[in-house]
């Protein structure tokens, strides 16, 4: 019976019909969640808190519905775009979807308070990050309208040096030597005759005058490691090849 079952037109053409149905059935399903577009609460609500963020006000009922209209415009063409394949081998969108990567993968942990303790030993094995700015003692002089020589002396910081002669003069002030020879360096209001006579060491600064930026560069250098790690594991997922040639 089962072997003339088998034999049987009539069951060869509703099992293919049959096959053909949920075929069909996957691809409109398909098709049809392609070509569908769901702006939800969730979304309206992040949309909503987006505006108030950036104008201070809740919107209006025109300018919210206004705000659907651009998110669905947006969606219809980001579809649109992403059925012709404008996403593929895309610089721009590449860099941009691994931004937001980097949120999604970087932001999966919380580090911990770090004690007073941490932060002094971090501060001793980077001491060059928590000195007083360094200055330099030295001597200018420029020629006069009346044909003489004005010599001037000061000490400054790189910063406070440029803003009296320039970042020019100042980059170029703080590579000299304290080694009493003149040097000519040219500013916007000349050229000057620079002799530098001191380059006195900076001094650390205390503890508790740099402990928030201490706590600041600690979390930043602990988040670095671990996103570091994190990466690693990541790329340890796949087999990468240069094809330099």
């Amino acid at each position: 019976m089962l072997k003339k079952l088998l034999h049987e037109p009539l069951l060869h053409f509703l099992v293919l019909g049959g096959l053909l149905f949920l075929g069909y059935s996957f691809v409109q399903n398909g098709e049809d969640e392609e070509n569908s577009i769901v702006i939800s609460k969730g979304r309206i609500d992040q949309l909503t808190s987006d505006w108030e963020k950036k104008f201070f006000r809740t919107p209006t009922k025109k300018e919210k519905q206004k705000m659907i209209e651009n998110e669905i415009y947006t969606t219809v063409l980001y579809k649109e775009a992403l059925k012709i394949g404008l996403d593929k081998n895309d610089d721009e969108i590449k860099r941009r979807l691994a931004q937001k990567m980097e949120f999604v993968a970087y932001d999966t942990y919380e580090l911990p308070e770090p004690s007073d303790e941490v932060l002094k030993k971090y501060m001793q094995e980077h001491p060059e990050k928590y000195r007083g700015e360094e200055k330099i003692h030295f001597t200018q002089s420029m020629m006069g309208d009346d044909a003489t020589q004005f010599e001037k002396e000061y000490t400054l910081t790189k910063f406070e040096a440029s803003n009296i002669f320039g970042r020019a003069f100042s980059d170029m002030l703080f590579t000299l030597k304290a080694d009493g020879k003149v040097h000519k360096i040219e500013s916007t209001y000349g050229v000057h005759d620079v002799r530098v006579i001191d380059r006195p060491t900076s001094k650390p600064k205390t503890f508790d005058a740099v402990k928030e930026k201490l706590k600041g560069d600690y979390l930043n250098a602990q988040r670095e490691q671990k996103n570091k790690a994190i990466y690693e594991k990541l790329k340890s997922q796949y087999t990468i090849s240069i094809e330099e040639k």
